[in-house]
């Protein structure tokens, strides 16, 4: 019998907590095969304190949805993949992304702007296979464009949803 690590304690309070403010079960979000890597980019980013915080905040409070943006980023890290620092989570400034001599794929923060170490950078994907795991394809009932094999011609027509009035008890 091998005893867990503290590291393998808190990833496993990750999922776990993962699970209650996205939705899906935890073998899901282990099934993406990026929990380490997520949960990783959490303590980086809000610091061993601020996703202890957010992980003690209650979710549930609030009908519209957690009110601490440090959850929010996390949210949005499993459906999509990217982290957005906690004061970007709510809202995404798309005009500034789009701004002439910008493309869509780039911040709108200008190189060089912040200084070393600072945990507020830009968005980005936290690893190469972020896009294609996350979690919104499975909550639209979609394959990534381009990325998994659903066959010659899949996005031709809509996703089909599950009925879940049908797979209530």
């Amino acid at each position: 019998m091998t005893q867990e690590t503290s590291t393998e304690t808190e990833l496993r309070a990750f999922v776990k907590f993962s699970a209650t403010v996205t939705g899906f079960s935890e073998f899901d979000l282990w099934g993406t095969g990026q929990a380490e890597a997520y949960h990783r980019t959490a303590v980086q980013r809000l610091g061993p304190e601020g996703l202890q915080a957010a992980m003690a905040s209650d979710p549930s409070a609030d009908p519209a949805g957690p009110a601490d943006p440090a959850v929010k980023s996390i949210i949005k890290l499993w459906y999509v993949g990217v982290w957005y620092r906690p004061e970007q989570a709510g809202r995404l400034d798309v005009a500034a992304w789009t701004a002439p001599g910008r493309s869509g794929g780039k911040p709108a923060v200008p190189e060089g702007s912040r200084a070393e170490g600072d945990r507020s950078s830009p968005p980005f994907v936290v690893s190469p296979a972020a896009y294609t795991e996350g979690l919104l394809w499975r909550a639209i009932g979609a394959h990534p464009s381009g990325a998994k094999a659903p066959g010659y011609g899949s996005w031709a027509t809509p996703p089909a949803f599950e009925d879940q009035e049908k797979k209530a008890p």
